[in-house]
């Protein structure tokens, strides 16, 4: 059985109800999320983490999860690629492309340019 051992007014509790969650996260993504707590009077990250738990959980926090704002390419724009697209399909079928066998000769072409 797994006890952890936590600090509350000086006086040491054991505890089995307490589990250790590990959250894989981008370094920077961490230091931000620890100096916002700090600001917020939060002693770590894992302090902020419960209260944050423990909020969503009581309903005292709604999350929203929107997808983010989608960016459309402007008619002239798209009637330009569909024009280029469909010249590049015309190149193709009239052989007008190189050809590579391998990535080595692939990146000697572009070299070249």
């Amino acid at each position: 059985m797994d006890l952890t051992y936590f600090n509350y007014f000086d006086t040491i509790y054991m505890s089995n109800t307490t589990v250790k969650l590990q959250i894989p996260l981008d370094k920077s993504l961490r230091d931000q999320v620890e100096k916002h707590a700090r600001k917020m009077g939060f002693s770590s990250v894992q302090d902020f983490t419960r209260v944050l738990y423990s909020t969503v959980l009581e309903d005292n926090m709604k999350l929203s999860m929107k997808p983010a704002e989608v960016e459309y390419i402007s008619p002239k724009t798209a009637k330009r690629l569909d024009r280029q697209a469909k010249q590049a399909i015309r190149d193709y079928r009239a052989g007008k492309l190189k050809a590579f066998d391998n990535v080595e000769d692939f990146l000697a072409d572009l070299k070249k340019l």
